[in-house]
């Protein structure tokens, strides 16, 4: 029979502490490590505190946050954006389609600004792209919309808008950018960068901010989130 080994309590307490450094390290980055559930339709409700990936791309999403005027238009969205649906683009992974709904629509003297935040391991690009609905203009009068994802990738990221993707509606824009059009049209807005490892993942922000200015509307049928590779998707 093999002896049982003592050690003193000085190093007991020494690798107790090593052990909870690196297990909140752990928890902090991913609780999958390098995998998680594969992204399923849902709310953004549904999303926030869970981890979901399109391998080997994974995403943790924290938090969500909204503020409106009237607070109304926050309120009628739900408590973390239960109102806001998530859904799988029938173009292919890795794009999540972000909205579905009119909840968030402004008219004159209205504005929303939804913050939805996390970090991603694994991507290499991020696209950003606005839907609209059919035969409908984004924005009238003095209304604008607004959508934006940046990728915090520091040193890492490629020549090209330093992890941002974004475009911008309103009377002073161009017409792409107000009504339907092919996922090529916003290929200026692309960003990359290198991939991070599951232990130190990007933090990502995706704002979305719909205003009616004072005499205008503005509405948004969803924006398309594709923060994963270039190669996997089909174009629309």
């Amino acid at each position: 029979m093999q002896k049982i080994k003592h050690f003193s309590p000085a190093l007991l307490a020494l690798f107790a502490f090593g052990l909870l450094i690196c297990s909140g390290k752990r928890v902090e980055a991913s609780p999958f490590g390098e995998s998680a559930p594969v992204c399923e339709t849902g709310t953004v409700a549904s999303y926030i505190g869970t981890s979901c990936s399109f391998p080997p791309v994974v995403y943790h999403w924290t938090s969500y946050s909204c503020t409106s005027t009237p607070a109304s238009i926050c309120a009628r969205l739900g408590t973390n954006g239960a109102g806001i649906h998530v859904r799988l683009d029938p173009n292919g992974p890795p794009t999540l389609l972000v909205g579905g709904t009119h909840l968030w629509d402004v008219t004159a003297g209205q504005s929303v600004d939804i913050v939805i935040s996390g970090s991603v391991s694994g991507a290499t690009v991020n696209l950003t792209w606005p839907h609209f609905w059919p035969g409908q203009r984004a924005t009238t009068g003095d209304g604008s919309e607004e959508n934006s994802t940046l990728i915090e990738c520091g040193g890492n990221c490629g020549p090209a808008n330093d992890g941002m993707s974004a475009t911008r509606c309103s009377v002073a824009d161009a017409e792409e950018n107000c009504s339907e059009h092919r996922i090529t049209t916003y290929f200026g807005q692309l960003a990359n960068f290198r991939a991070a490892s599951a232990d130190n993942p990007y933090p990502f922000t995706i704002e979305i901010k719909l205003n009616g200015g004072s005499s205008g509307t503005a509405t948004l049928r969803s924006l398309g989130l594709h923060i994963g590779n270039a190669k996997r998707r089909r174009e629309d």
